[in-house]
Parts: C-alpha cells; structure tokens; sequence
C-alpha cells in the first residue's frame, strides 16, 4: 500500500515536470510581441504601489505565465498570483506554475449549496491586492460559461479600489476540446500579448462593467490573434 502510493505519486511528478518543461520550451521559443498599453504599465509593474487586477479569458491560461516573466523583469520584487479552483485542474495548473514564483489561491463560487472555498479565497485575494501584489483571474473561469465575466471579480475590484488591466493573447498553438477551448502554444512560433487600458469598477458603472469588460477582452483577444 505505501509503495503504491509513492508509485502513484512519483508517475504524476514526472507528469508534471514533463508539461512544465513543455510549457517553458513553448513560450520561451515563442517570439513575442507585448503591446502595453501605457497606463497598464505602472499597474503591471506595481511602479507606484498600486497593483492590477489582471483580467483574461481561461482558454489563454497557459500564456499567463509569460506576462508574469515580463513583469519581473521590469520589477524584480514583484509578487504575482492567480486565482484557481480546488479541483483536479486547479491543483495541476498549481503544481505546474509554482517553480516559477508564481502564487496560487484556490477558491471558486458556490455551487449546488457546495463550499468550493470561495468566500475565503476571496477575503484572501482582497488581503492580497491591498498588501500590493498583482492578482490575475479568469472571469469565466473554472467552468465557464465560456467568455462570460462572473461577478467576482467586480466586487473584488469594487472593493479593493484596484483597477483592472483586461489582457488578450495569441501565439502558435492548437486547441484542447474543453469547454473553454483551451490554447495550448506550439515552440518556436509567434505570439502577441495585448494589455489594455485600466478600467475602473464603481458603484455607478457597477450594473453595466461585465458587458464592457467581456467587450474588450473579445476585442483585445481578437487584435491579438490577428
């Protein structure tokens, strides 16, 4: 029993570590393009102190991480971390990420009366942006609908008085038949990371910003794909 279980545990470490060398073959030989819109940039860097909230569609969830390298590079104390669920993709996409100082909080919204850890995820997040460190979410993520923003991300940014920074990319790939049609990137291609200008949530806008943010985020992802 406990050699099955150091088996098992051994056969998924080195599944991990064998997508996890993929992934950072394929975006590294990626040639990319970053187009960053110029108030985007002190947010994307916390220049000033004031972090984003980093906004893009769950099918480019793989490309995320390269935003990430760009950011440290221009700041090398920044601090970056993305809202997952506490399934078995959450934990996957953890696993992957965490050899590259890239943070998680697991958390979605409740379902069929079932805690999925949302609530505490979200007083987390909120902690967190206030503490200064860049935050990005999949506003249709983990199940989708597929390209419709949740609430969540509205109240966080409501609350938190942080702006949202929506990001669009493409690059040389194919796609998973899930339901978010995931992007998986391709080495040695081409690729565009588009990240446009800030928006803010307030009570006024507060009815009507989940249709103006899936518009721009359909817009910036199809600029990029072009």
């Amino acid at each position: 029993m406990i050699f099955g279980f150091f088996k098992k545990n051994f056969v998924q470490n080195c599944i991990v570590g064998v997508l996890r060398a993929y992934l950072k073959l394929a975006l590294k030989t990626t040639h990319w393009q970053l187009d960053i819109d110029a108030e985007a940039y002190p947010l994307l860097t916390c220049r000033y102190g004031e972090p984003a909230l980093v906004v893009l569609w769950h099918e480019y969830l793989t490309l995320g991480s390269r935003l990430w390298w760009w950011g440290l590079s221009q700041n090398p104390e920044l601090q970056f971390y993305v809202l997952i669920s506490r399934n078995r993709e959450g934990r996957l996409i953890s696993q992957l990420i965490h050899p590259w100082q890239i943070q998680t909080v697991q958390g979605s919204s409740n379902k069929r009366g079932q805690d999925k850890g949302g609530a505490a995820a979200f007083r987390e997040l909120l902690k967190l942006t206030k503490m200064g460190h860049v935050i990005a979410i999949t506003p249709d993520g983990p199940r989708g609908p597929r390209r419709q923003c949740h609430e969540g991300i509205l109240k966080l940014a409501l609350l938190s008085k942080r702006k949202i920074v929506p990001m669009g990319a493409s690059c040389r790939s194919f796609r998973l038949n899930t339901w978010d049609k995931l992007l998986i990137p391709l080495p040695f291609g081409k690729g565009k990371i588009i990240c446009g200008k800030p928006m803010m949530v307030t009570r006024d806008n507060y009815d009507r910003i989940a249709l103006e943010i899936t518009s721009v985020l359909n817009e910036i992802s199809s600029k990029a794909q072009r």
